[in-house]
């Protein structure tokens, strides 16, 4: 897998140039293998069905009703009105954790640069949450994004929306959760309040969830408070993996809750698999 985090310590033209170059040579060839997907971008839905006749195209059947009754229905799509798709961002300092030289913050990023990218092509406004005003066009945005950092005192709660926020938007909002677990669930609530659609992205990397480290004795440092934890893995490990299971469980039942669309960035996978699975999940979530 290729690090992101390279492409993040270029100077600022060369960084967003390969940015620029990353993001379409990977999502335009994905956007062909979801074209038939029942929400294939984030602005259109189906409207209804008619007949299948002679002359219209075959990619708008539906091949599913077909398989299950032998007649061809064609499936008329319409585009919403144009929305907001909001992009919410923890940039606390744990999200500068790493798993195969990819930090969170880093995942984050790229992840945001390819749905705006889907977005801008759909001609959708998109932003980043706690910025002054929205960017004038794909370039900016991506610049924008490529300075943002990770800063010291940041919690969950100075991610909650504002009263300017429209309802009708979408947003997707990406944290490792860590913090208080009741401002987590503020968080969510509050978003799901002010928010059509909302959809975490978790960012739990397969090696914490697992404690997944070559050797047996570890030093831990806290990235929030910089203090160091000795862990005997093998001691540690069966309690660890649990307690992560069950914090996991809890924030998904917010998520249900809430009417908010959970998905895990587990970092182990790569960009392409990544993407692919997080439109496909939208999709399947958001019919």
């Amino acid at each position: 897998m290729s690090s992101f985090n390279t492409i993040f310590q270029l100077p600022d033209f060369e960084a967003l140039k390969a940015m620029q170059l990353f993001i379409k040579h990977h999502i335009e060839g994905l956007m062909i293998g979801l074209h038939q997907s029942p929400k294939s971008g984030f602005g259109i839905e189906f409207k209804e069905y008619r007949n299948y006749t002679p002359g219209d195209s075959l990619k708008q059947l539906d091949w599913k009703y077909f398989a299950r009754t032998d007649h061809y229905m064609i499936k008329e799509a319409e585009m919403e009105k144009q929305h907001d798709f909001i992009f919410v961002l923890d940039n606390s300092l744990s999200m500068n954790f790493e798993y195969s030289k990819n930090s969170k913050f880093n995942w984050s990023r790229t992840l945001i640069a390819a749905l705006a990218y889907i977005a801008n092509n759909q001609f959708d406004k998109y932003y980043i949450f706690n910025q002054d005003d929205p960017p004038q066009g794909f370039e900016e945005f991506l610049y924008r994004l490529i300075h943002l950092e990770t800063e010291q005192n940041i919690e969950l709660k100075d991610l909650k929306p504002h009263s300017q926020i429209n309802n009708k938007n979408t947003v997707f909002l990406f944290t490792d959760g860590y913090g208080e677990f009741s401002q987590l669930k503020s968080l969510l609530s509050d978003w799901s309040v002010a928010s059509k659609e909302v959809m975490l992205i978790h960012l739990l990397f397969d090696n914490e969830e697992n404690l997944d480290f070559e050797g047996q004795y570890f030093s831990f440092k806290d990235l929030e408070s910089e203090a160091i934890v000795e862990i005997n893995k093998n001691e540690s490990k069966t309690e660890y993996v649990d307690r992560i299971a069950k914090w996991k469980a809890e924030i998904k039942q917010e998520c249900v809750k809430n009417g908010i669309v959970y998905w895990q960035m587990n970092g182990k996978e790569s960009f392409n698999k990544s993407i692919f699975q997080l439109l496909s999940h939208l999709n399947q979530s958001w019919v």
